[in-house]
């Protein structure tokens, strides 16, 4: 009887995880369709605001309409942030909140769908207007790409039992905190 011996790429003393088969899987995406997909996910996100504010404002905050506004010295069209101006409601953990409705939120984000630089996901509209309770305040958090610990200089916000569920980012299986700003709620 043939005896077969399993030889793991000849190296002594080896894990259950190769290393350089671990650093090829992690490299960057190659595949030449993959600035494709991005546009993909681009246009859905706008077609997404398009349901949400209509056509009008939707259009009034688009670049094109935003430097024709400049240009022309046309004054009420605004699309700057509306409810910022709102005090801060110094939220701790254990609070009770309630997520504002789609429109008022869209109400608060600048022409790239930002709010003080963080993106308002399709992955959040599932729990505008639910009540929930406030699980942590982010200071600082790790960024994934290098490594460095960052600053949150804005108040962000993690939902206790809220997470992403990866549908609008292909499937992902991660579920994720989703970070939220303190504009996006009401108090209880």
């Amino acid at each position: 009887m043939e005896q077969k011996t399993l030889t793991l790429r000849n190296t002594p003393d080896h894990c259950q995880i190769y290393y350089p088969d671990l650093v090829e899987a992690t490299l960057p995406d190659r595949r030449r369709v993959l600035w494709l997909r991005r546009y993909w996910w681009k246009f859905k996100r706008n077609f997404w605001y398009l349901s949400i504010l209509g056509p009008f404002r939707f259009a009034s905050r688009t670049r094109f309409f935003t430097k024709l506004r400049q240009i022309l010295h046309i004054e009420g069209w605004d699309t700057t942030h509306s409810n910022t101006n709102d005090p801060a409601l110094n939220l701790q953990p254990g609070d009770w909140v309630e997520v504002r409705p789609l429109k008022e939120i869209f109400a608060t984000l600048d022409n790239d769908g930002k709010l003080n630089g963080m993106r308002f996901e399709k992955e959040q509209a599932k729990f505008s207007g639910g009540r929930f309770k406030v699980y942590k305040k982010v200071d600082k958090v790790l960024s994934e790409a290098d490594g460095k610990l960052l600053r949150v200089k804005t108040p962000t916000i993690l939902l206790k039992e809220v997470f992403c569920d990866g549908k609008a980012h292909g499937g992902c299986d991660r579920y994720c905190y989703l970070f939220w700003r303190e504009a996006w709620f009401k108090r209880l």
